[in-house]
């Protein structure tokens, strides 16, 4: 199907049918999430595959038990680096061997963070990783699967269940598998409602 058709028919799905879902769908679904754009090429992420339904009842205590997150085949937990300036300045290189900027915008570049706070810095995870799981919800999509973003929940918990260590944000959980329901579309607002043009 195309872009737009694709976009149109996504639902979130919280109902699955108990058929595993083969590993190389899973590697399709994250590679999507690799390649999505961040700023400055940062790509400040990190992908947590969970399938084992110890982990997934942990987890069910801290998403206020929703029951997709029991009876979904797979979880990604997708996490955005708080704080990725490390890596800043190799991948600004990156940017300038591909001709994006030149050396001049790389020495700004590579210092924008310098000066931000935790929260600045946390948000900024929270934007990038939010692409990147954008990105693997269509991408299951695409392939026929179900997947749904579960973002009510305790992230706190979550990065304690999944042992992840500090520097982290939790965006949110993807469940993932194959649909059992076929939900109608939710009402969107129209473009009216939420477009101005050259300025507000």
């Amino acid at each position: 199907m195309d872009f737009m058709e694709l976009v149109r028919t996504r639902r979130s799905i919280r109902r699955y049918t108990n058929t595993p879902v083969p590993e190389d769908l899973v590697a399709q679904v994250l590679e999507a999430g690799r390649l999505a754009p961040s700023r400055a090429n940062s790509q400040p992420w990190h992908f947590l595959v969970v399938r084992d339904a110890t982990v997934k009842r942990e987890l069910y205590s801290a998403v206020y038990h929703q029951q997709l997150v029991l009876d979904a085949p797979v979880l990604i937990a997708v996490l955005g680096v708080i704080d990725p300036r490390p890596s800043v300045p190799a991948r600004t290189l990156e940017l300038v061997q591909a001709g994006a900027f030149g050396m001049d915008v790389k020495d700004f570049a590579d210092h924008v963070l310098d000066n931000w706070n935790p929260a600045d810095l946390k948000t900024d995870a929270a934007l990038n990783s939010a692409i990147a799981g954008a990105y693997m919800t269509l991408a299951a999509h695409a392939l026929g699967l179900g997947c749904c973003w579960v973002k009510l929940c305790q992230d706190d918990e979550v990065l304690r269940i999944l042992e992840v260590p500090n520097g982290y944000y939790h965006a949110g959980l993807l469940a993932i598998g194959w649909p059992d329901e076929s939900p109608a579309s939710r009402p969107r607002l129209p473009l009216a409602e939420i477009v101005h043009h050259e300025r507000f």
